[in-house]
């Protein structure tokens, strides 16, 4: 090995360090390991271990002694993790101020509040924000904080959420951090998954959440991911119908420029479904016309399916699966889509039927189209790689790999 160039070595090494240490896991061993076998593999190693720290209450004030003692090594960071931690502001400024590569930060907000945060967005070098265990608040009315600030920097922001303080109707603090944001590209806003399963994030949250953050949809926001975990919606949630009567946010939606866009439908209903079939309320037409790539998830209403019927498919579940894959067909409305990806979510009674409407709706769509049948079980699963499946040919009906027993012995 030691023949090779450092080029390649590099690259070599490069590829087998993937991920780099982070929050979930701090994978340094394999590094620490690769960088003792000899001092050409030392110097290339040296900017891995570094690129990416994961800071805890046990190695913060080790790390911060290495760096000052060993200031050569504080160019290889980039990215920033900081556990939770009572006093985050203070540790990520005494940080940041060693790190001048620094672009990247993930906070953990369990112990803080939003407005925690407002001198760490001042750092002009972070482009990203990832924040986990997000509450939302309602601000004292007689609070001395100043929310006037803009920052132009972030271009990324990643939010995990817990359950919030109140009504999130009333949660008026996640408003004023969003307006701080004046030139946001990409948003993903997800549930936490560790630890107690967590029901915070459903279609009346989603158009809360559009509406404050409302300026970078008018504007500059390219990239929206919602992943939803709460598959009641609208339904048991108390004030839904005043929350989504007051804060529509299929307007918002339509008229972004968002190229790409990761959704469950269920934050396309309208306000009220009412006496109206689901196929006349799921509403794809507010997508963006700018959309270059669309993940949709999609659960099948068991509720609407007579398992008696003689031809489901008549029935309006049917007609909602027609509907979203007809999406890729229809190129005047969506002339930049290039890839579309739908995960349907349905009962074993439902699986053939699907299969057939998706498989013949699919001839139409000319553009890059997966297909993923999943089961109801995959739906509500806290893991999300079962919940936001990626593809695989094994759920893909339209292949020869395909297999119903994913769905039908769920």
């Amino acid at each position: 090995m030691n023949s090779l160039s450092e080029e390649l070595l590099d690259h070599i090494i490069s590829e087998a360090v993937q991920p780099l240490p982070d929050r979930h896991s701090a994978r340094y061993a394999d590094l620490i390991n690769v960088s003792m076998v000899s001092r050409k593999f030392h110097r290339i190693t040296e900017p891995y271990l570094y690129r990416s720290i994961v800071i805890s209450e046990k190695n913060n004030e080790q790390f911060l002694h290495t760096i000052r003692c060993c200031s050569g090594l504080s160019q290889y960071a980039r990215e920033l993790c900081i556990k939770q931690s009572c006093n985050i502001t203070h540790e990520v400024l005494r940080l940041a101020q060693h790190l001048p590569g620094l672009h990247k930060l993930d906070l953990d907000l369990t112990s803080c509040k939003t407005s925690d945060l407002l001198p760490v967005l001042q750092l002009s070098s972070v482009t990203a924000l990832c924040l986990s265990s997000v509450v939302a608040r309602q601000v004292d009315d007689a609070s001395p904080i100043d929310w006037g600030i803009a920052n132009t920097a972030i271009a990324s922001l990643e939010m995990s959420f817990s359950d919030p303080e109140t009504w999130w109707e009333d949660c008026d603090e996640i408003w004023k951090f969003a307006a701080v944001f004046r030139n946001l590209k990409s948003l993903s806003i997800h549930s936490d998954y560790e630890g107690e399963r967590k029901h915070t994030l459903n279609g009346p949250v989603f158009r809360c959440l559009v509406h404050a953050f409302r300026h970078a949809f008018e504007t500059s926001l390219r990239s929206f991911s919602f992943k939803c975990n709460d598959v009641n919606h609208d339904y048991i949630y108390q004030s839904g119908v005043a929350v989504s009567g007051a804060f529509d946010a299929r307007e918002i939606l339509k008229q972004s420029q968002l190229e790409s866009l990761e959704i469950d439908t269920m934050c396309l209903h309208r306000s009220s479904q009412e006496g109206k079939l689901r196929s006349q309320e799921l509403g794809p037409s507010c997508l963006p016309a700018s959309l270059r790539t669309l993940y949709l998830r999609h659960l099948v209403a068991t509720g609407n399916l007579n398992p008696t019927e003689r031809n489901l498919m008549h029935s309006d579940e049917a007609q909602c699966l027609s509907q979203l894959v007809n999406l890729g067909a229809r190129r005047a409305r969506f002339p930049n889509l290039e890839k579309m990806t739908l995960a349907i979510s349905l009962p074993p009674l439902f699986e053939e039927v699907a299969s057939r409407i998706v498989r013949v709706q699919a001839r139409k769509v000319k553009l890059q189209l997966k297909l993923i049948l999943m089961s109801e079980w995959d739906y509500v699963s806290d893991d999300t790689a079962r919940s936001w499946p990626e593809y695989h040919a094994t759920r893909d009906p339209r292949h020869s790999f395909y297999d119903p027993t994913f769905v039908r012995c769920a």
